[in-house]
């Protein structure tokens, strides 16, 4: 079963973030943001992070939080689900990528939480 940790950009310049991003060492980026083609800095758009990470960056959309609140409420749950657990026996380390800082504020702790609550079950 693959590892999961989380990171986000929020308040970070993107060498310091990409640093802390390496040290992870991820076999695969997973954005869970609804909108990746906008962001403060171009870095952290959709295609500057294909352009900085290539194969490692996927972008799961049914992750998004609709509202940005916790709860979150996710586009699809049951299918980004679907879609990571897919990715998590093909990668061993796995990092949700998100912009808020915090991963207690952040919808990626939901999404992580759901992970292992599923994995305990199987």
């Amino acid at each position: 079963m693959a590892e999961v940790f989380t990171i986000g950009y929020g308040g970070k310049k993107p060498d310091s973030f990409f640093a802390e991003l390496e040290a992870l060492k991820p076999d695969i980026v997973v954005d869970v943001r609804q909108d990746p083609f906008h962001a403060f800095l171009g870095v952290y758009t959709q295609r500057g992070l294909i352009n900085r990470l290539g194969e490692k960056y996927v972008w799961i959309s049914d992750l998004g939080n609709t509202t940005r609140e916790l709860p979150p409420s996710l586009v699809d749950e049951k299918e980004g689900l679907r879609k990571l657990h897919a990715l998590m026996e093909r990668h061993k380390r796995i990092i949700l990528l998100c912009a808020e800082k915090d991963e207690t504020q952040c919808h990626r702790s939901y999404i992580k939480a759901k992970l292992k609550e599923k994995s305990r079950l199987v």
